[in-house]
């Protein structure tokens, strides 16, 4: 769903950013361009030109799903808010969503990694102040009226605008490798991240995250019993980036001196609103910290599958043979290079058909296809698409994971453990899914417990698929179900095998009002129903006559069989329920057909009750 997003942030201000910014990542990205580059040339797979998108349209989808991402989990899996608060947070969502990928604009190793940070670095640059004074003039999001009523009732132990510019530099909170969930929920923590993040040059702060995490593998390698070659190569990596540290501060300074023009003393002076113990306060910091879980959520959500491109403009997608990704290069105007690399993050990301989370707060994930040339590449396929399943749900779920640090954290309708991870099968291969969650067990056997396989939706049309999401599952009681599989079994479907708990797992009852469009001609064939009574008219193709649907009898079958589209429009001319039962679930336990001896006792046995009654009215 597009969201109109000059409710939130000015057309002007995005413009800009994405002029100075996004834009470049994309002229960067050019083959043309990229082709000069050895790097590129050395591993082009680890080149960021060849990662998903990060240009223009990639932070607009981002900043689009800020919007309506915050509108699903809003009650659900942050507290409600007033209408007010929430357009404050949808506001600074789009702000934020705006500047988290800037840094990308450095291709380099350095550029990539601290990305992050030079966002929230940024912020405080002048080149970035005609961008905050426009976002303050304008009061977008409301944000500045909100910190100027604080202000006013002494409230606030900062200059309004110099919370609206730390509030911004909140961006890099994007990142869960660079801020970590316990760092994330725990406001003290977070504070001195960020002070320590804004006072220290970008290039001090690389080696110093990277002395960090090599000698966090020595510490575990050296109790584990690594190879002494392997212990060697770490102790190399750790003498030669301290070596470079000290090489650096010779000719430069550990202090990022862009802060200075802001504050005297760094520590004292900045984010005091952040652990402010004002309960109006409190609350804005709540709508922040909430903001930026629904930021890394969004980020992790992004478009993936056939509208998959490279910051380049370049397609992505998966091989039905290899299983492997392809790229499909362009040079200049009139030149492609299909070009296919042993990555299954890509692969992954190219068989990715949705990721969403749902307004019960679950997440959803569906493929583009399961069955592929071979069993091995059948198996590629898995565990590329488990590799992203597990990256996407660390993100989503991590995000909604709270501690009791965080004091002014409130309580949810729901926590983070109870958020299921619904994967969803493929039309082409019902076993796919199954695959998939064997691969996410040997990647991440924790998650496994939340995790469902349900029926498929991707090939669902809207009408359709919004009916299924929104209507509840059945509840009736076994005898409730064999009442119900007797009355459909009157209209001559065969119900005597149906399952009575697999069969009515995933079935949904259904309402329609006169003039709703249940099925569509030509559209996939993805449910079959059964009206529970009068109420629909089928409009068939082919100039055949519209007639009414008789209760408890099964439409749409035949194209599900058939695997074909439907070949009617089917209506509701008044207010009628129906079963709708998901293409799998029919397919597995409901479609049973009669054999020529049951099909003629069946008729001979219908022909003697009439035959009986003819002669007792008579």
């Amino acid at each position: 769903m597009s969201v109109d997003l000059n409710h939130y942030l000015s057309a002007e201000i995005r413009v800009a950013i994405e002029k100075r910014y996004y834009a470049q990542i994309n002229e960067r990205s050019r083959l043309d361009v990229v082709s000069l580059d050895p790097e590129f040339l050395g591993n082009p797979g680890k080149h960021i030109a060849l990662f998903s998108d990060h240009g223009v349209v990639h932070v607009r989808d981002v900043a689009n799903k800020m919007v309506t991402v915050l509108e699903t989990v809003h009650g659900e899996l942050i507290q409600a808010r007033s209408s007010h608060r929430l357009a404050f947070m949808q506001g600074y969502g789009v702000m934020v969503a705006y500047l988290h990928d800037i840094g990308l604009v450095d291709f380099s190793k350095f550029g990539r990694v601290m990305h992050p940070e030079y966002a929230s670095q940024h912020v405080f640059k002048l080149e970035f102040n005609p961008i905050l004074d426009t976002i303050w003039t304008e009061n977008w999001g409301n944000i500045a009226w909100r910190l100027t009523q604080l202000a006013a009732k002494s409230c606030l132990p900062q200059a309004p605008q110099e919370v609206l510019r730390e509030m911004l530099a909140l961006s890099n909170c994007h990142s869960k490798s660079k801020v970590p969930t316990h760092v994330f929920n725990d406001r003290l923590a977070l504070r001195h991240l960020l002070q320590t993040t804004l006072e220290t040059d970008l290039q001090v702060l690389y080696y110093r995250q990277q002395i960090e995490q090599i000698k966090h593998k020595l510490k575990r390698a050296q109790p584990q019993g690594d190879a002494p070659l392997n212990i060697k190569l770490l102790t190399d990596d750790l003498n030669q980036v301290e070596a470079a540290l000290n090489q650096h501060l010779v000719t430069g300074s550990a202090h990022n001196k862009d802060i200075d023009r802001y504050y005297s003393d760094l520590n004292g002076q900045s984010f005091q609103w952040l652990v402010s113990s004002n309960p109006d306060v409190q609350a804005m910091v709540d709508d922040v910290i909430d903001t930026l879980r629904v930021l890394r959520c969004a980020d992790a959500l992004r478009q993936r599958g056939t509208v998959l491109k490279t910051s380049g403009g370049y397609e992505v997608f998966i091989d039905r043979n290899s299983a492997k990704a392809i790229y499909a290069l362009r040079y200049a105007e009139d030149e492609l290079y299909m070009l296919e690399l042993e990555d299954p993050i890509s692969a992954g990301e190219a068989n990715i058909a949705s990721s969403e989370l749902g307004l019960n707060g679950n997440l959803r994930i569906s493929f583009h296809r399961g069955q592929f040339a071979r069993s091995d590449a059948t198996w590629r396929a898995a565990y590329a698409s488990a590799l992203m399943v597990n990256d996407i749900q660390s993100d989503v779920i991590d995000s909604f994971c709270r501690s009791e640090a965080g004091a002014f954290t409130p309580a949810t309708p729901k926590s983070a453990s109870d958020m299921q991870i619904l994967l969803e099968e493929t039309h082409d291969n019902f076993e796919f899914a199954g695959l998939v969650l064997k691969a996410l067990s040997q990647l991440n056997p924790d998650i496994v417990k939340q995790v469902q396989i349900v029926p498929g939706l991707n090939n669902v049309g809207a009408q359709e698929r919004n009916f299924y999401l929104s209507s509840p599952e059945i509840s009736w009681s076994l005898e409730e179900r064999r009442q119900i599989l007797t009355r459909i079994g009157k209209s001559g479907h065969k119900t005597d095998a149906v399952d009575l708990e697999q069969g009515f797992k995933y079935v949904k009852l259904v309402e329609l009002y006169a003039g709703d469009v249940l099925i569509e001609a030509g559209l996939p064939a993805d449910f079959v129903y059964i009206p529970l009574s009068q109420g629909l008219r089928v409009y068939p193709l082919g100039g055949y006559s519209p007639f009414d649907v008789h209760p408890w009898m099964p439409l749409g079958s035949t194209a599900v069989i058939r695997g074909a589209p439907r070949n009617a429009t089917v209506v509701a001319v008044q207010s009628v329920r129906l079963l709708m039962i998901p293409k799998e679930v029919y397919l597995r336990y409901w479609h049973q057909t009669y054999s020529r001896p049951e099909f003629v006792k069946r008729l001979q046995l219908k022909n003697a009750v009439s035959s009986s009654i003819r002669s007792v009215t008579s």
